[in-house]
């Protein structure tokens, strides 16, 4: 206390002694180490106290300008503090100190020098300033989130409750200075390099990460704006890093999905925004009207970093609905009006020269992401914007890439569509779509691949032939054959083979009638190209294959499903029996699901 000389050397002795500790670089996991820093009761007396004292004279004396000597002394001493966090025993008793304020007020003015454009900023060495703030920003990192919970998430490792539940220390409770601090630093912020938002951004996601009671703190109307706000800005790159704009870019985006799944896990008495606020927000900047901004920034280079932009916005709607709670995060979507801004997006990009294809892909994505596993959601698209719309204005788009009709494809399986055998059929509605889109596909390779595909799906167990068949796509099958001039020869025996599978199950007589009328031609001595294979599709249909089965039966594939009988009191007499074959067809499997046990139905 009285020889601040003694005082540095021995900071700096300790420091070095465990400057592998040091991992302020959000990017990278905390690195492993046997050793830990010692615990504060086996530190030398009252060191705690003078070293804040030695912190707030630093701070006192900003205002004027630090000494070189007092800004090593300053860094140093948050190195200090770093080190001793990472002895997670300490971090309670280290965030119960003032030590954070002190360092926060220094990094607010530090931030604040490093926003402004001046000629004394231009001519200075920045680089003090920076690692001060660097440092600054590691130390509340190890204060609210001391398992480094963000740092795994970002690199791709995600905790599950019960890990989360064996982490032993909880974090520091935030101060209240963060949300204020966190806000200033993005005001008038356009002078501020990339980098430092990045770790700003980082810290952000770290307190989310970190602990819910913190959490519910930081997760503000102000801190929602910033976010919102820096994402607007990433349209926007002028003359900086493009992969630190688009990293910027990709931070802000895990920060909101993080976000919402702390909110889904929250009671509406914590919360101090509702998902349904930042979602609305969301859509709004997704589908912000480029058109009122001014000719020179709509330039081509514009174009496409906004698309970008929408791109990631759109793949985030998808991690966003990988959470364990999605079916009420799907009813919420579904009340934003998702499927109208999913749509409006797709409409409103036809003005953009390229990437139309990248962005249909990511919008039909996100549309499979929110109706996935839910009858109810595909109603309400049904409902709401239908697929005859969804077709036209895809339509609209230009010829459609391998990639896009993949996409639609993904959609009906709700998985990945070469998992043909594996997954089912979850919505018919794309399959339809498909159908009716083939002799509009100029590539004769793409119609054949889709129509072999078609075919395989389509026809392989009876589930599948029986959700074809109620879906009416018997009839969108004639009539895409009625195109058969624009049809490659082998895309349209597809058709017909799906076809005869399909009659063998169910034929009307109007379906038939249909068929036959297919095969008329203008002249009388020249008979229709389809006229042998569509005669080996009837004979198909007529030929009994494999054991003798009911052509009248109750489906009960879905979890839900189940045969109700009539209540006691409407029995007819003293009892009441129920007589039924069961046909137990293979179920299909999720392979990113883990096996569970077998599910069993019951009579009630």
């Amino acid at each position: 206390q009285k020889d601040p000389d003694y005082l540095k050397l021995w900071l700096d002795s300790f420091v070095s002694s465990y400057e592998q500790f040091l991992d302020v670089d959000f990017e990278k996991l905390p690195t492993r180490v046997d050793d830990i820093p010692p615990g504060i009761s086996l530190l030398p007396d009252n060191i705690l106290q003078v070293l804040r004292l030695q912190l707030l004279q630093c701070v006192q004396k900003m205002s004027d300008g630090l000494e070189e000597q007092q800004q090593a002394l300053s860094l140093l001493l948050v190195k200090f503090f770093i080190i001793l966090c990472r002895n997670l025993a300490n971090v309670e008793e280290i965030g119960m100190c003032s030590y954070i304020n002190h360092v926060i007020t220094m990094t607010t003015l530090y931030i604040q020098q490093l926003k402004s454009k001046t000629k004394e900023k231009e001519v200075a060495d920045q680089t003090p300033i920076e690692e001060f703030v660097r440092h600054a920003l590691a130390f509340c990192e190890s204060l609210y989130d001391p398992y480094r919970n963000w740092r795994q998430r970002i690199a791709g490792r995600f905790l599950s409750t019960v890990e989360k539940s064996r982490q032993k220390y909880k974090p520091a409770s935030l101060t209240v200075e963060f949300v204020p601090f966190f806000y200033q630093c993005f005001q008038e912020s356009e002078h501020l390099k990339e980098s430092l938002k990045c770790c700003l951004l980082h810290l952000f996601g770290a307190i989310v990460a970190g602990g819910q009671r913190n959490a519910l703190q930081a997760v503000s109307p102000a801190t929602m704006e910033v976010l919102m706000r820096v994402l607007a800005d990433c349209d926007n790159w002028d003359d900086r890093n493009p992969e630190e704009v688009s990293r910027k870019a990709e931070l802000t985006l895990k920060c909101l999905t993080e976000v919402v799944h702390l909110l889904l896990t929250s009671s509406s008495d914590q919360r101090q925004v509702e998902t349904s606020t930042i979602l609305e927000n969301y859509f709004k900047l997704l589908n912000s009207d480029h058109s009122a901004l001014p000719n020179p920034r709509r330039c081509r280079q514009w174009e496409s970093r906004f698309i970008a932009l929408q791109i990631q916005m759109l793949n985030t709607i998808t991690a966003m609905l990988d959470c364990t709670d999605r079916p009420v995060l799907q009813a919420i979507f579904l009340n934003s009006n998702c499927f109208e801004h999913l749509i409006r997006l797709l409409q409103n990009c036809k003005v953009f020269q390229g990437h139309l294809d990248c962005l249909a892909v990511s919008t039909i994505q996100a549309l499979t992401a929110v109706m996935h596993n839910s009858p109810a959601a595909k109603e309400v698209f049904k409902e709401r914007i239908g697929y005859a719309h969804m077709y036209e204005v895809l339509k609209s788009l230009g010829q459609p890439s391998r990639e896009l009709l993949e996409e639609l494809m993904n959609m009906a399986v709700e998985g990945d569509h070469m998992a043909v055998g594996i997954l089912g059929i979850s919505n018919v509605q794309p399959l339809l779509l498909l159908i009716q889109w083939l002799p509009e596909l100029e590539s004769h390779d793409l119609q054949i691949f889709i129509s072999n595909w078609l075919r395989r799906i389509c026809c392989i167990n009876r589930q599948s032939r029986a959700t074809c068949v109620n879906a009416n796509m018997v009839i969108r099958i004639i009539k895409t054959l009625n195109s058969h001039s624009a049809l490659h020869c082998s895309c349209a025996e597809n058709l017909i083979a799906l076809l005869g599978s399909l009659g063998s199950q169910s034929m009307g007589s109007e379906e038939l009638l249909q068929l036959i009328r297919l095969l008329r031609t203008e002249e009388l001595k020249q008979a229709h190209p389809y006229v042998v294979p569509v005669m080996r599709a009837i004979l198909a249909m007529a030929r009994k294959q494999g054991m003798a089965s009911a052509l009248q039966y109750f489906n009960l594939y879905h979890s839900m499903a189940g045969i109700a009988v009539p209540s006691i009191h409407r029995w007819p007499g003293s009892a009441f029996s129920f007589n039924a074959w069961l046909c137990l067809d293979q179920d299909r499997v999720d392979p990113s699901t883990p096996t569970k046990s077998g599910k069993r139905k019951q009579l009630y």
